[in-house]
């Protein structure tokens, strides 16, 4: 072992330490990562800058653009708004009509804005038809990444692994991995329908656990001056009077403009202040009128009626590319900048309602707001926030369906005759999304999640000086002086495994870009077709069902559903042991293990 190959390699161990731990975000390790092997001299800066131009990151970030178009243009929305026009047809059925909708959609849209379009609709039709949200999210998270290995643009993974390919002489077309991958969804989709949906908890919402109504809900809010001489000034909010009206609640003390930090109940309240009051409306009756605020103004509490109006109570997830992630509720600023109010928060199975103005927002963290029905639609579309609620598409949007979906199908039927490759086609597509304002210049940059992009870009650096320092290589050979006398099936299994357990760790990409080479150079050292290996790994990424944290969509549903860590690895360690015995019965059945050629 060279002095080179034990840099890269203790590089490399360092990277899955950093990524299990998560005391950094995924994609600026992987960005540290590509200038650490750089300054190291195990690259060159060409070769570091070679990332950015490499086929894979441009062709997911066309992908992502052309995903959102579809999106916007309401064609997945329409989907999701038909199953929940469906006559009562029991609970399975209706399993079974959104794993199809969905896995079918996934296939040719990245997975994530599918999850994003369809979660809304879920729960809407989690209320219509009074299921439990926790019975329909887990599967329409499992059902994309069905759909996802259907095809080559199905999932950024398999856009990856098929770049990696092209290295050792390997070409995937865009159906070359369809047979296999509509097997496993099928599969997937009948153990969601009986065993599966028998081990999903039934959990309520969000707004439920915290008191209020399933979905969105309404509630009257007021907002009341101290006035000079009140009884209120002075007193400390939890011991005044006003805090135990009943029907009433004070959700918020604003002085000087600013509200003020920290537990209500200890605020001590001074004149000028102003109190934000609200009331649910099946409690309006209990209040005498909150409208005009009777039994306050009765109790001659020196309180002066500011304004009273009517706001709505929603839940929204913190999305994967917001700008919110890593800041605090104080730091937004939510009330002066979107008129809303945070009320609660869900993360890693927690339900959390106290210091949430201190509390660093996550990716997938789930809020419950308060906010006027006015500002709804400027906060869903700054796309930082998913609200959970039914969106309308406006008619300009629909009207641009028509040419969303042909440049999609014709994106997808040039790639499959090989006409062009299909990132080129891919970036003709959303060239021609823009020019004809399917999408605007701003939202096409908004589209792409430039995290995964990143992620990409500086995990490829350490691909690269894996290769050229000899490392993958030195890993190669001792694979095969370790496991070179056992059966090429039992390896190919061994790759499997490997590969989707370190995909419930960290990032899908990053697996498939470490994991690949070293397989294709494993199968090559053993005079073995390398395409089945690199097809194990295609599959394997993908494959991340036992917890939140592995696949994005899992941990988009994961604050919405309630869930519990423990509820991912009840459902997903079977389908997980199901699958990878699928891969090893079927990759040998489409893609023989076979001499290199």
């Amino acid at each position: 072992m060279t002095l080179e190959i034990a840099l890269v390699l203790g590089i490399t161990v360092l990277v899955f330490g950093l990524f299990v731990s998560e005391k950094l975000a995924p994609d600026l390790i992987a960005l540290c990562t590509l200038v650490a092997v750089t300054l190291c001299g195990l690259i060159t800066v060409p070769q570091a800058f070679a990332s950015f131009a490499n086929e894979a990151p441009i062709t997911v970030a066309a992908m992502f653009i052309l995903s959102t178009a579809l999106q916007r243009c309401g064609a997945i929305e329409d989907m999701g708004r038909w199953i929940r026009r469906l006559p009562p047809v029991g609970e399975v059925r209706i399993l079974l009509v959104l794993l199809l909708s969905v896995a079918a959609a996934s296939a040719f849209v990245n997975n994530t804005p599918v999850v994003v379009a369809f979660m809304p609709l879920v729960l809407g039709i989690s209320r219509h038809y009074d299921i439990s949200p926790s019975k329909l999210l887990i599967p329409l998270s499992f059902a994309a990444i069905f759909g996802g290995t259907c095809s080559l643009i199905g999932t950024s993974t398999n856009l990856v692994v098929a770049s990696v390919a092209r290295d050792y002489g390997v070409h995937f077309g865009i159906f070359d991995i369809s047979g296999m991958g509509v097997i496993t969804a099928l599969v997937g989709i009948g153990y969601m329908a009986t065993v599966g949906r028998r081990l999903l908890p039934s959990r309520v919402s969000l707004a439920a656990l915290v008191g209020e109504s399933r979905g969105t809900s309404r509630e009257f809010i007021a907002e009341l001056l101290v006035r000079p001489g009140s009884s209120l000034d002075g007193q400390r909010l939890g011991a005044a009077e006003l805090a135990s009206i009943q029907g009433v609640r004070v959700q918020e003390v604003v002085r000087d403009g600013i509200p003020l930090p920290g537990p209500l109940r200890d605020i001590i309240l001074r004149d000028g202040d102003h109190l934000i009051l609200g009331c649910h409306a099946a409690s309006i009756a209990e209040v005498d009128d909150l409208h005009h605020l009777g039994a306050i103004d009765e109790r001659g509490l020196g309180l002066e009626r500011l304004q009273t109006g009517e706001s709505v109570i929603v839940e929204a997830v913190v999305t994967n590319n917001s700008r919110f992630a890593g800041a605090t509720i104080r730091e937004l600023d939510l009330r002066t900048k979107h008129q809303a109010a945070l009320l609660a928060m869900h993360r890693f199975g927690e339900n959390l309602t106290r210091n949430l103005d201190t509390l660093p927002l996550r990716f997938g963290d789930t809020l419950l707001l308060r906010l006027p029905e006015t500002a709804m639609a400027p906060l869903r579309d700054s796309r930082d926030l998913l609200l959970l609620t039914d969106t309308t598409i406006p008619k300009a949007r629909r009207a641009k369906r028509p040419i969303v979906l042909a440049v999609l199908a014709a994106v997808v039927g040039l790639a499959a005759f090989n006409v062009q490759p299909i990132s080129i086609l891919a970036l003709a597509g959303v060239v021609t999304i823009v020019l004809t304002r399917c999408l605007q210049l701003k939202e096409m940059y908004e589209a792409i999640d430039w995290r995964i992009v990143s992620m990409i870009v500086g995990m490829l650096a350490l691909g690269t000086a894996m290769e050229t320092t000899g490392g993958a290589q030195w890993a190669a050979d001792g694979i095969v002086g370790l496991l070179g006398d056992a059966s090429p099936i039992l390896l190919l299994a061994a790759f499997y495994g490997v590969a989707t357990l370190l995909t419930e760790m960290i990032s899908n990409n990053a697996v498939a870009i470490l994991m690949g080479p070293l397989a294709a150079k494993t199968a090559l050292s053993l005079g073995l077709d390398p395409k089945p290996f690199l097809v194990a790994i295609m599959f394997a990424a993908s494959a991340s069902f036992a917890t939140p944290i592995g696949y994005q969509t899992n941990t988009f549903v994961y604050g919405a559903g309630g869930y519990r860590f423990r509820d991912f690895l009840r459902v997903g360690i079977p389908l997980n042991l199901l699958f990878w015995l699928l891969a090893v019965a079927l990759i040998p059945l489409f893609w023989p293990l076979r001499p290199a050629p």
